[in-house]
């Protein structure tokens, strides 16, 4: 898969970014919402369809943006609230090899229950994101984007929930 993302220095995260170029996508209803985890070859994407409207955020590499990766957002459209959080971690490469493969390991385990979906990028095998449904009352999920180059683990856990 083509790959931009370089290091978590190089993101952005945006609530207003257009629809991106999708590789792959994991969709998910929980009551009125209607979530829409998109696997980008820049990282994630993830849009809810609200009654009120839609809500999202993109965390990706864009060259018309300087980096920008805050460690909590707020957004809201109508009734319904998004709430982002967004950690960065330095491992060593023995750590950021164990959190992969853990990754890899609970996805080849849920072939069935398919709301856990990696994809890996370029050559290094431990350059992935992870893209995961957490909850759906209140809708949440979770993103993993790792950069071995750096020993980084990006991970966001966002919900959306009534206010």
């Amino acid at each position: 898969m083509p790959f931009v993302d370089v290091s978590a220095a190089s993101l952005t995260f945006r609530p207003d970014a257009p629809s991106m170029p999708v590789l792959d996508l994991l969709e998910r209803d929980a009551g009125p919402l209607r979530l829409s985890l998109r696997l980008l070859g820049a990282s994630h994407q993830a849009v809810v369809a609200t009654p009120d409207g839609l809500l999202s955020e993109t965390l990706a590499y864009r060259s018309d943006f300087g980096p920008d990766l805050p460690e909590a957002f707020s957004q809201r459209v109508g009734s319904w609230r998004h709430r982002y959080e967004c950690k960065v971690e330095k491992l060593t490469v023995p750590e950021l090899r164990q959190r992969v493969r853990a990754l890899r390991d609970r996805a080849l385990l849920r072939t069935g229950e398919p709301d856990l979906l990696v994809g890996v990028f370029g050559e290094d095998l431990d350059a992935l994101t992870a893209l995961e449904v957490t909850g759906t009352a209140p809708l949440s999920w979770r993103t993993v984007h790792t950069y071995p180059q750096y020993g980084e683990v990006v991970t966001t856990q966002s919900m959306v929930v009534p206010t």
